[in-house]
């Protein structure tokens, strides 16, 4: 199985979550990537922070060991597609969350987040929470 690892449990690694940190010991390293939306969301993070300098060289080097997904048109179709859809039946879906969906159905990732709830409106998403 591969995994596409949302930004909340990227943090949760990098904090040293016990059980994060298992399930993270526990996978292959070729089974673990994250998106481009997520790597830009924990930089957005890095460069707002007190510690930015600090923190943007240990998030690089982490990211650094993690395959990075791309949004491509596969991805794209996916996105216009569930976007259109999800409007249709009134549920809102941030558009972030909604690209990182995407990408993971695009690819055939099962994504790894503690924010389920922001993710379970979309149909087909494998999800998972490593951090209870």
């Amino acid at each position: 199985m591969k995994y596409a690892i949302d930004s909340d449990i990227l943090i949760y690694y990098l904090k040293n979550h016990p059980k994060v940190v298992e399930r993270f010991v526990n996978t292959e390293l070729d089974e673990l990537s994250t998106t481009i939306i997520n790597y830009t969301e924990l930089l957005f993070g890095a460069y707002k922070s007190a510690k930015s300098v600090e923190n943007l060289a240990a998030i690089r080097r982490f990211l650094d060991s993690l395959e990075i997904v791309q949004f491509d048109r596969d991805s794209a179709e996916i996105f216009a597609q569930l976007k259109a859809s999800l409007q249709k039946e009134g549920n809102v879906v941030a558009d972030m969350d909604l690209l990182i969906a995407s990408i993971c159905l695009a690819n055939g990732l099962t994504l790894v987040t503690n924010n389920t709830r922001h993710f379970e409106k979309i149909a087909g998403l494998p999800l998972e929470n490593w951090s209870l």
